[in-house]
């Protein structure tokens, strides 16, 4: 398991009191009386445990709640709680003990608006004025002076996050791609997505049409070595899902699909990338949008489990994603094939509301996809299931993880002269591909192990 820190468990405590005041609602009691309750229980009288004063550590609970609700007001996926926001009082560039107060002061000389001089023979940096444009760091010799970035703004390599004038953390709804990376590194919990945790939870106990759960194959492993996939398929159905139905048997149509575009763009030498990764594919709209023709016009294996379900229910069905991703949460919106769209996280949330033993459950077999199907859950595994559909054709293949890499090589293959071999590049925007995703429970490296064990069960031809 990835070891839990206190945000984590923070987030998940959340998530399983909402799923249980959910399935125990009572509706004579207006939400805002519940979520006060709830805020109490969260944080209890006495001494605040991680903020300034417990009043600060319950305004910061109820937005977290609201979240996890769906009652936030701003209108995009992932958001930053200004409570919770630390603010972040760092400047940029700071000279530390490194410096030698050289006779040449190559970063006074360097600084274009003077701010840097000498006291007590160490070189200081006049923060009122700097313009934070990184010259002094590189001109020093010593390396004497570090850049501070914050841990938000660093992961995201799509540069949607600024720093407000208070100094707090501000996200750019029109440049943010939702991959979660942010959700993930900020030590504070200031980072959230919308949840449709309660609305899944909602339609279920309603019950109006059918509902059918698409599992994503990252799903192997994500709740503990002894609970297998066909259990996690008798949970849900137990649950009340009607019928579940790996994502993965989608993928196994999208690798058929992406070879049959690939044999079409080499004939225009041209490379191509594939489109399952809904942050990627972003991102390339948004850093190159002249190359927007080279993203594969395949749909995702979500969308397309998700069409092949509602075409077999002659759209009287309601489907649920479940996988390990935030931005598929806005892929959904972009079609009619996904209803909702749940993570690792928030299903683990309602099993334990549920008080469900899934390694007590029997099992109950998954047998839609094929073993490439299921591996692309995991990096290379997109690459690999469409060169088996492309036999001998001479295919040069490049598989990259992580958006921040994932965009410097989309840039270094542009540039490269037109060559003879066709380049299919494999970008995954989490590292390790989906395994690594921000709503998973374990590390990328267990995932990807379970996944590959998950595979080799599959007795389903690709």
């Amino acid at each position: 398991m990835n070891p839990v820190s206190e945000v984590t468990k923070l987030r998940r405590d959340i998530f399983t009191r909402v799923a249980s005041w959910a399935f125990n609602q009572s509706m004579d009691v207006p939400l805002e009386m519940d979520i006060a309750e709830m805020v109490k229980e969260i944080i209890p009288d006495g001494p605040a445990r991680y903020r300034c004063c417990i009043h600060k550590e319950r305004a910061i609970a109820e937005e977290r709640i609201k979240n996890a609700v769906g009652l936030t007001t701003l209108n995009q996926q992932v958001s930053v709680i200004s409570e919770a926001c630390n603010g972040c009082s760092l400047y940029k560039y700071t000279v530390t003990d490194a410096c030698q107060n050289c006779v040449a002061h190559p970063c006074r000389n360097s600084c274009p608006k003077k701010t840097i001089t000498v006291i007590q023979n160490r070189a200081f940096i006049d923060q009122t004025n700097c313009i934070e444009c990184g010259k002094c760091a590189k001109a020093c010799p010593y390396n004497a002076i570090i850049e501070i970035i914050r841990p938000c703004e660093r992961a995201c390599a799509v540069q949607a996050i600024k720093v407000d004038d208070s100094r707090r953390a501000v996200i750019d709804p029109e440049n943010c791609v939702a991959c979660g990376m942010c959700v993930t590194v900020c030590p504070f919990g200031a980072i959230t997505d919308q949840s449709q945790m309660l609305d899944v939870i909602v339609s279920l106990q309603i019950n109006e049409l059918p509902h059918v759960a698409i599992i994503a194959p990252a799903i192997a492993g994500q709740f503990g070595v002894k609970v297998s996939t066909a259990q996690i398929k008798t949970a849900l159905l137990k649950l009340g899902f009607d019928e579940v139905i790996e994502a993965a048997s989608g993928a196994d149509i999208v690798a058929r699909e992406e070879a049959a575009e690939i044999k079409e763009h080499a004939a225009n030498n041209k490379f191509m990338t594939n489109s399952c990764c809904p942050a990627f594919a972003k991102a390339l709209a948004l850093k190159f949008p002249e190359q927007v023709d080279k993203l594969s016009t395949t749909l995702s294996p979500m969308r397309v489990t998700g069409q092949l379900v509602k075409d077999r229910y002659n759209q009287q069905v309601t489907t649920v994603f479940i996988g390990p991703c935030i931005a598929k949460k806005s892929e959904a919106a972009m079609g009619s094939e996904i209803d909702y769209v749940l993570t690792f996280e928030e299903l683990a949330a309602i099993f334990s509301a549920k008080e469900y033993d899934l390694a007590t459950m029997e099992a109950t077999e998954l047998t839609d996809a094929s073993a490439n199907g299921r591996l692309f859950a995991r990096a290379g595994g997109v690459t690999a299931a469409v060169k088996h559909h492309l036999g001998d054709m001479n295919l040069e293949t490049i598989q990259v993880q992580g958006l921040g890499q994932c965009l410097s090589t989309l840039k270094s293959v542009i540039k490269k002269p037109s060559q003879e071999v066709f380049t299919f590049i494999e970008c995954m925007a989490c590292e390790g591909g989906c395994v690594g995703g921000p709503g998973t429970m374990v590390s990328s490296t267990v995932g990807s192990r379970a996944v590959e064990k998950y595979a080799q069960e599959s007795t389903i031809e690709p």
